[in-house]
């Protein structure tokens, strides 16, 4: 693995970027300084970042009805369930963009046809795939000799394991996914349908994660999160590494992008290129959130070091996801702005080409929005008085700092804008047809 540090690479390229003369965005300091006093006090008041958990919802899969009888050892039990979630993970994310560009069509009975899916319909569809064979008897060990975690594989019965994966279909694909997701419905004149769109180029993306875990990682989720030694940044590197659908750059020359043809090692040191891996970094996060975080506290000293290894110890060095949802909300704030005809664009709900001088200046511009709001909420809690934040002594206020990333800030800030949005008091967002997010 080379020494190349993804995350510190979104940093460094986002900065000068939004810092250089072709953006078209800008960040307010005097918004973002509101802004993250609102933050903080809120924060302070609910002892905490107030950021609904991984599997709060129900939308996911934690593997808490796969069966525990067909196993007699705890820690190989834990593993299989382990193995099977960080799976279900990194099928959601590598399929998880871009799911507004169903054309409005006429119906024959001239209704107004519009895709309503949303996030959460694909994570309870591939949920409800991968509960399928909770109950089913499982495979024994490929290969006692191994140490733990590197013998562990999902059975074939997992509708999610590599195998799986790597021989999916388009039609099979569809087949799989489409009894799972609402019903069609009818708003006025407005019909309402739930598709997957762009199956075959999600379809492929699957096939390289399942033949890409077999290939470069014995067919194991696990083993593949092992070699990074609990690091998140080592992670999203070993997943750049491994699955080229995740490689989320762009590479500009003075007048125009050539992303599509960016050469992988050349992209890592290339001074024009700009740096985002938002489904990366998310599927780590997504793996830490489910079968890391909060674990650390509650094992005993006895517990097996396999049974940790997605207790990544870096996650302060993970970005903000940028997409559309959190530019949406700090724009809504007044943290981002757009020259007039960016806004004209967005306003007008017109399609912004991917890879573009604007697409790119608004993700460039969300990423260090959200470095500032960090920055800046970590600042003033640890400032605080204890006299003035009741019973909270100067451990429970640096506590409260340790707490706040780009990745608790991107998940409060998805959170507030998806409940702001669904009650239509956020303006539109901009919208690119991309598989990056």
């Amino acid at each position: 693995m080379s020494s190349f540090s993804p995350t510190s690479a979104v940093r460094k390229t986002c900065h000068q970027w939004i810092s250089s003369n072709k953006s078209t965005v800008s960040i307010k300091n005097a918004s973002l300084t509101k802004f993250a006093n609102e933050i903080t006090k809120s924060i302070l008041s609910n002892k905490s970042l107030e950021v609904t958990e991984w599997d709060a919802d129900n939308w996911h899969y934690t593997g808490v009805n796969y069966q525990k009888k067909n196993f007699d050892n705890d820690e190989y039990y834990e593993l299989m369930r382990m193995e099977r979630v960080a799976l279900y993970i990194l099928t959601l994310d590598a399929i998880n963009f871009c799911f507004w560009p169903i054309s409005t069509t006429i119906s024959d009975n001239n209704h107004i046809i519009k895709n309503g899916l949303e996030y959460e319909h694909l994570a309870i569809a591939l949920r409800k795939i991968a509960e399928e064979d909770d109950d089913c008897q499982q495979e024994e060990r490929s290969d006692g000799s191994c140490s733990i975690p590197f013998f562990i594989h999902a059975a074939k019965s997992y509708a999610l394991c590599p195998t799986n994966l790597a021989a999916l279909t388009p039609s099979k694909l569809h087949t799989m996914i489409q009894p799972h997701l609402p019903p069609s419905s009818q708003e006025d004149d407005v019909l309402i349908e739930y598709e997957l769109p762009n199956i075959e180029v999600r379809c492929k993306l699957l096939n390289e994660l399942g033949n890409g875990l077999i290939e470069k990682h014995n067919g194991s989720a696990l083993r593949m999160i092992s070699k990074a030694y609990n690091s998140a940044d080592l992670l999203v590197g070993i997943i750049l590494e491994t699955f080229p659908g995740f490689r989320d750059c762009v590479l500009w020359d003075n007048t125009t992008s050539t992303s599509e043809s960016c050469d992988w090692e050349l992209s890592k040191t290339h001074p024009s290129v700009v740096h985002f891996y938002k489904r990366a970094q998310i599927a780590v996060s997504d793996i830490w959130a489910a079968l890391g975080k909060g674990k650390s506290s509650s094992r005993s000293e006895n517990t097996p070091a396999s049974l940790q290894i997605c207790q990544f110890n870096d996650m302060q060095k993970v970005t903000t996801f940028p997409d559309y949802r959190v530019p949406q909300i700090l724009r809504h704030v007044g943290c981002l702005e757009y020259n007039s005809s960016l806004s004209k664009m967005v306003d007008e709900q017109v399609e912004i080409q991917k890879s573009s001088i604007d697409e790119v200046s608004i993700r460039a511009g969300t990423v260090i929005a959200v470095e500032e709001i960090v920055k800046k909420v970590k600042e003033i809690i640890s400032s605080s008085e204890t006299e003035t934040d009741g019973n909270k002594s100067q451990n429970e206020l640096q506590v409260l700092a340790d707490d706040v990333s780009a990745v608790t800030i991107d998940w409060y800030l998805w959170q507030q804008g998806e409940k702001l949005d669904r009650m239509g008091k956020l303006g539109p967002h901009h919208r690119t047809r991309t598989t990056f997010y």
